[in-house]
């Protein structure tokens, strides 16, 4: 089966690849018993501006999820260019926290006392247990947890016991340390187990941030208070968390009071028990490697060793990625923009030739100096003396020119767009108009999207000579741009705008 991916034709069409847009397609791989690799691939223009890529043919970009992990020459892409075939090896091999896929991870974890423990400070030897926190804490130090995405990513820790704390607000993942977590006496006195107000805080603050992906990780004994009752909550949370494309993970751990069950496993059916304490920091270093299972490829538009590449021609044609021995499912991608190789040069013939005839004329000149005795000058010819110029007319009347007749006084015109970066309508382009924009998610917006987490007048963007301004109109979830909330910003070029949960790249022409 083979998949096909559209690239887009036509100025539009290198104004959203100028926007580094993935086009994703999911592919098989081939003769391993089931196991698939997800490819995402894309077109990298070269920027015209950069004196070392000017001229420089398109490149292509692929994140591949799930794939082996094998050494840079043994990944290529073929093709067929003049029915023949093509195959170029990748360039360039990054690995997931070298990418620019950020995350978002919420860790949530269970903060009832008797879980924690209390041996730093009760003094009664037969009420002392221990409890996960040490080890918990040791765990995410040892894991460097706040390595565990690129740069630009986030991390929250939440803790639930009666009701639910954050620990770490929302910011950079490099802020979850164990230290972070406290000691056990802040979790004195807790008794309840709120699994359900933990998961539902933990996936509210995901839903504020505009992160390339988003896990939820869920640590405790698998209950909740009331279990019966959490079962229809966390049923419906798995439901918001796909429609927020949340991955979730969950480890259970049962102390020595905990009861048995896990309702957990109602939202997270992969929640991993495990047996001991040193369990958790196993299976949590299970998870951020998956998390990471994948790695970025770029492939060369144009091999110049081989003297040979990628047909760019603007047209669709069939590709197929190798990982080591293993052929992945070929799939259709337009190869644009046009990009034309350098022409072959025969001998420099010309050059040849003009370079002899340069000696020659050289001989003869110095034949002439040097080889001839100079001949007496002639007596100089008296020069005629010219006669005055006439003097110059007087000049008529000057001529009025007038300026800015018809042209616009305020300024050059300004035009702006937004660009849907994902959900319902990803790449849809919605063109501003002059004076003000309405954007919510029905009539009379002059811009309607509904996705779910949007206000019916959600703000608007005013246009002026001076350029574009965003007001948000006290919408529920808020106007974010560049991830900062905003009541009124002034928008430039390349700004990202996220309303609701659907991301925009502001563009703009003035």
């Amino acid at each position: 089966m083979k998949t096909r991916i559209s690239a887009f034709a036509g100025p539009l069409g290198l104004f959203v690849l100028a926007l580094g847009l993935v086009i994703p397609a999911r592919v098989a791989r081939a003769g391993d018993g089931g196991n698939s690799v997800e490819i995402y691939p894309s077109v990298k223009v070269p920027d015209p501006k950069d004196p070392k890529t000017k001229g420089a043919a398109p490149q292509i970009e692929v994140t591949i999820v799930g794939g082996p992990k094998v050494p840079l020459d043994k990944f290529s892409i073929s093709t067929t260019n003049k029915n023949q075939k093509v195959t170029v090896k990748a360039e360039k091999l990054r690995e997931y926290s070298e990418g620019t896929e950020t995350i978002a991870i919420a860790l949530v974890v269970c903060g009832q006392m008797i879980w924690i423990g209390n041996d730093d400070y009760e003094p009664d030897e037969t009420a002392k247990y221990q409890g996960v926190l040490k080890n918990l804490e040791q765990a995410i130090d040892k894991l460097q947890l706040g390595n565990a995405g690129p740069p630009g990513s986030k991390g929250v820790v939440i803790s639930y016991s009666t009701g639910a704390e954050i620990k770490i607000p929302m910011g950079d993942l490099k802020n979850i340390t164990g230290g972070a977590l406290g000691g056990q006496r802040d979790y004195a006195g807790k008794i309840g187990a709120d699994l359900v107000q933990g998961i539902t805080s933990g996936i509210a603050e995901l839903s504020k941030v505009s992160t390339a992906r988003k896990a939820l990780i869920v640590i405790g004994d698998g209950n909740d208070t009331n279990n019966e009752t959490a079962k229809g909550s966390l049923n419906d949370l798995r439901k918001q968390a796909q429609k927020q494309n949340i991955q979730l993970f969950g480890i259970i751990y049962k102390s020595a009071v905990s009861s048995e069950g896990a309702v957990i496993t109602t939202m997270i059916p992969t929640a991993r028990a495990v047996n001991s304490i040193d369990g958790i920091q196993s299976e949590l270093s299970a998870i951020i490697a998956r998390m990471g299972e994948r790695y970025y490829l770029t492939f060369p538009g144009w091999d110049p060793k081989i003297e040979n590449g990628l047909p760019w021609d603007g047209k669709d044609h069939d590709l197929t990625i190798k990982i080591d021995q293993q052929e992945l499912e070929p799939f259709s991608l337009t190869l644009a923009p046009v990009w034309n190789p350098p022409s072959k040069g025969g001998f420099p013939w010309l050059i040849l030739v003009g370079v002899l005839v340069g000696l020659i004329l050289l001989i003869v000149i110095g034949v002439k100096v040097f080889g001839a005795k100079p001949a007496p000058a002639p007596m100089p010819v008296p020069m005629p003396m010219a006669a005055a110029p006439a003097p110059p007319k007087p000049a008529g009347p000057m001529k009025t020119v007038m300026i800015g007749v018809g042209g616009d006084q305020e300024g050059f015109p300004i035009v702006g767009w937004l660009v849907a970066l994902n959900g319902v309508n990803a790449y849809q382009t919605y063109r501003l108009k002059p004076g003000m924009t309405k954007i919510g998610t029905a009539p009379p917006s002059d811009m309607v999207v509904n996705d779910g987490f949007m206000s019916t007048e959600h703000c608007q963007i005013a246009c002026a000579p001076g350029g574009f301004t965003l007001i948000d109109n006290g919408s529920t979830n808020g106007s974010y741009v560049n991830d900062r909330k905003v009541s009124k910003h002034e928008l430039v070029d390349n700004d990202t705008v996220t309303l609701g949960k659907t991301n925009f790249k502001f563009k703009s022409i003035n």
